[in-house]
């Protein structure tokens, strides 16, 4: 029932399969009729990545070898969506549970190519670019992270896992590079050990909060429009709830403060 594949793993007993969304919030055709540049068309892509043919799969039981994959077909779709014309931003993310905004059961993603880049990502690159005065605002962050030790809760081939500083809900974390590079740049030492890092994170959130809903987002720069190279994946656990103080100054309240949620999580970790 879902449109021909742009790619799978096998041609019948398939594991992972990627097909155009049939209900897109982009096309690439669309048309805007709107003026005074107060829209613009919805042009481009909108793709579903079943991640798995078994309907009842969770991703905290996904063996690290599963998100290597995983995470090669994204660097395979980065490259790609980018050579398409128009494309200003590639958003791949993954809504897990009812209150993740998971409208299927069957785990899957979507990856989304925008004609701009949001404002919320111009924002977030700007507070990580190089000051004049003060040096690369990234270099500097990993390194008070590095110094301060709370919050991180692994760290392997360049990569970090940390609970988030100012989290949007508890027990929200990020894995990040301690050097400039886009994602779709990492090698596969690389991606295999953000591999482990999220499969052991996924676990230990699971225990730790009885499996809650969350969502994964990957936020990378896009390739030849940023000086900076940067790239992280948030895990957003749906915990607690967004009210009127949210949503009317975009300021978030968090019940549990991010070095307790480490605490927290170091004592549900895998071996």
């Amino acid at each position: 029932m879902t449109p021909s594949a742009i790619e799978q793993d096998n041609e019948g007993n398939w594991d992972m399969r990627l097909f155009p969304n049939r209900f897109p919030a982009v096309e690439k055709d669309a048309k805007c009729s709107i003026e005074f540049n107060l829209a613009f068309a919805a042009v481009g892509s909108h793709e579903v990545l079943v991640e798995t043919a078994d309907h009842f799969a969770q991703a905290f039981d996904y063996s690290v070898t599963k998100w290597l994959s995983i995470f090669q077909l994204w660097q395979r779709r980065l490259r790609a969506l980018y050579q398409v014309q128009g494309t200003a931003y590639v958003h791949i993310f993954r809504n897990q549970g009812y209150r993740g905004g998971a409208t299927l059961v069957h785990p899957h993603q979507q990856i989304v190519s925008l004609p701009v880049v949001p404002d919320y990502i111009e924002r977030r690159i700007s507070k990580s670019a190089f000051d004049q005065d003060e040096g690369c605002q990234h270099c500097r962050w990993v390194a008070f992270e590095r110094d301060n030790k709370v919050r991180i809760l692994e760290e392997r081939c360049d990569s970090i896992l940390l609970v988030a500083f100012a989290p949007r809900f508890s027990f929200e974390m990020q894995i990040l590079s301690s050097q400039h590079m886009r994602f779709d740049e990492l090698s596969n030492e690389q991606l295999l050990a953000v591999a482990e890092m999220l499969s052991r994170s996924l676990k230990a959130l699971a225990r730790s909060n009885d499996n809650p809903d969350y969502n994964l987002v990957l936020f990378s720069t896009p390739p030849n429009r940023y000086d900076a190279k940067l790239w992280a994946i948030d895990i957003i656990p749906r915990i607690g709830t967004q009210a009127g103080f949210e949503w009317g100054t975009g300021v978030h309240i968090v019940s549990m403060p991010p070095e307790e949620a480490a605490r927290t999580l170091r004592s549900h970790w895998p071996d």
